[in-house]
């Protein structure tokens, strides 16, 4: 089967060549040939519209011929509510030429256990994400009430250069 390999990470900062060197060998393994990979450093709660390297996937705006879109995990697809339908419906509906395959899991959107199961496994991609959000707000409202959270110093983007804003007593 020919691949299109899609990688993606949430920011500049992080590695997507792993992902993609990770997904290499496994269709190496599997017997598949890889004839494209896409590398995407954009976050997965971006709406799919405003992703141009997936988008262009969904639309059909390659010109080069693969049987099957892999990826390392379903989360590198989105962590988007909205978009799962989009994503499902067009596998779905170009099931037989254009597979879903990822590393870790056997996706059949071809039935109805199987479309029960992608969503299943999106909607906690979905979820986790959001639901670690909100907790934050909450722990950074509390910690603001009691003196201990000053905000992030202006200009501050990344995380790893940056000290701590809350105060640890």
């Amino acid at each position: 089967m020919k691949l299109l390999i899609y990688c993606r990470v949430s920011t500049e900062d992080q590695n997507v060549d792993q992902q993609a060197q990770y997904c290499k060998e496994w269709a190496k393994r599997q017997g598949h040939e890889v004839v494209w990979t896409l590398k995407d450093k954009e976050s997965g709660r971006k709406p799919l519209l405003e992703r141009e390297k997936f988008k262009k996937i969904i639309l059909k705006e390659y010109n080069f011929q693969f049987d099957a879109v892999l990826v390392y995990h379903m989360d590198r697809l989105t962590r988007n509510w909205d978009d799962v339908t989009a994503i499902e419906k067009f596998f779905r509906e170009n099931w037989e030429d254009t597979k879903l395959l990822v590393t870790n899991f056997d996706v059949r959107l071809d039935n109805a256990v199987g479309r029960y199961l992608f969503r299943t496994m999106m909607a906690n991609f979905c979820y986790m994400p959001e639901d670690s959000m909100e907790k934050s707000r909450i722990g950074i409202e509390r910690a603001k009430k009691e003196g201990k959270y000053k905000g992030r110093p202006k200009g501050a983007k990344n995380l790893k250069n940056r000290e701590s804003p809350i105060t640890i007593s």
